[in-house]
């Protein structure tokens, strides 16, 4: 009898300590233990109140981890906990984002470049060798766009601003000394507010919206360059890819091991996925815009088009934004082609042609070969993603609007065929790109 009830005490008191389905925390807690918890956490608060100037997110996630770490069997505990975490790891990433950049910058060459050091590591070569021979060819890349070919597209858009100015007060002077005016006054229009309109009112919004836009975009370069001169990163860049690509397998294998063992084999699925997907686009769509680049800048020097060299740097950067960005380059080359040497029209007419040209050789011939023919996305939903990242991120975000979109969609398309058994439609989103 004494065993029995020891047994059923043993078994009160683990039902006591032991979370069972829905019961509440309190159960295993007396009144007066609840009134000392609710107490301590009151004057918890109080005390956070009293010391909020020497409060951090550090001593806020470490006071609830103490707190919430020894009933850490309960699922409310634990996913406040999760939460915690994951809302500090968001504020210490905003937070030290300047820091991170040039390891992010590193990462994405050493993506880029992992292939061909793969290609040599197939013919015997060390992963060490062949990366220290990319990363040189890629410094004297740095070094060749900084000093020669960045000043030069700098003197251009100078020029392109000065040109413009010129442009304005031509079109004013003829305005004031045109004779087509008279012919309004006929029916009763005067010619000199006519004048008077366009000189004041006109021709200065227009010259105003002009430099306005270009200077604008001149600033956003400038901006993009500030980060890529400094002397900070143009060191350390290097050198960061060269250890990231030396040990990319490594590291592509501790992150897998971050997952539990159960879940590592889909989680593998899933960068070899994501690696066909973002790679196939990021390298593919790389080379086709400096295809693009190199073409217009010889066709537009040929036909001795001003300013061949900001027109091709502005087509290779445009090129990786789908719709929108040939849009804007041709808009672009039709004005700059207007500052070109007499005659003018045709030459206008050469630009927009070779523009309108080689975009069409790029989806018919360069990226189904080099991209792929499909990246799974609706132009809908292209444009869509393209406006919301442009919203949030700005110009960087119409660059990655993109691939991250398609990928994102590959997990939606994982999830569901996991949850129904079966993949969408192919005809639902993945369209020619």
């Amino acid at each position: 009898m004494a065993a029995k009830r020891r047994h059923l005490y043993g078994r009160s008191k683990s039902a006591e300590l032991l979370p069972q389905g829905s019961d509440s925390i309190f159960q295993s807690l007396g009144r007066i233990e609840v009134v000392l918890l609710v107490g301590g956490v009151l004057l918890l608060l109080v005390l956070f109140y009293t010391i909020n100037t020497i409060l951090s997110p550090f001593l806020v996630l470490g006071a609830i981890i103490f707190l919430l770490f020894p009933l850490r069997r309960y699922s409310l505990a634990r996913n406040v906990m999760w939460l915690s975490v994951m809302l500090f790891s968001l504020w210490l990433l905003s937070e030290i984002s300047d820091i991170l950049a040039p390891f992010v910058v590193g990462m994405v060459f050493a993506y880029i470049l992992d292939p061909i050091v793969d290609f040599f590591e197939r013919w015997k070569i060390p992963r060490w060798v062949s990366s220290l021979v990319l990363i040189l060819f890629l410094l004297g890349s740095i070094v060749l766009v900084l000093f020669f070919v960045l000043p030069v597209a700098a003197s251009q858009v100078e020029g392109f601003l000065q040109s413009t100015s010129q442009l304005v007060a031509d079109f004013r002077t003829y305005i004031q000394s045109s004779t087509w005016l008279t012919a309004l006054e006929r029916y009763g229009i005067s010619s000199e507010e006519i004048r008077t309109t366009i000189t004041s009112r006109l021709t200065p919004k227009l010259e105003d919206v002009l430099k306005t836009g270009f200077q604008g975009f001149l600033q956003l370069v400038s901006s993009l360059s500030r980060v890529v001169t400094q002397v900070f990163y143009v060191f350390l860049v290097p050198f960061l890819t060269f250890y990231i690509l030396t040990d990319f397998p490594k590291i592509a294998y501790r992150f897998t091991m971050l997952f539990p063992r159960q879940r590592r084999e889909r989680t593998k699925e899933y960068m070899k996925q994501a690696d066909d997907l973002i790679g196939r686009y990021l390298r593919g769509a790389l080379r086709v815009a400096l295809l693009q680049g190199i073409a217009i800048f010889i066709a537009f020097t040929l036909f001795d088009i001003k300013y061949a060299l900001l027109l091709a740097l502005l087509a290779s950067i445009l090129d990786l934004i789908p719709y929108f960005g040939l849009i804007v380059i041709m808009l672009l080359s039709g004005i700059v082609a207007t500052f070109s040497d007499p005659p003018v029209l045709p030459k206008v007419l050469f630009a927009l042609g070779t523009i309108g040209l080689f975009h069409i050789v790029e989806v018919v011939f360069l990226s189904p070969r080099i991209v792929g023919s499909k990246v799974g996305l609706h132009p809908l939903l292209i444009i869509l993603s393209l406006l919301v990242f442009f919203q949030f991120l700005g110009f960087v975000g119409l660059l990655i609007a993109v691939p991250v979109t398609a990928l994102t969609i590959l997990f939606v398309r994982d999830w569901e065929k996991r949850k129904h058994g079966f993949p969408p439609p192919e005809s639902e989103l993945s369209v020619p790109y």
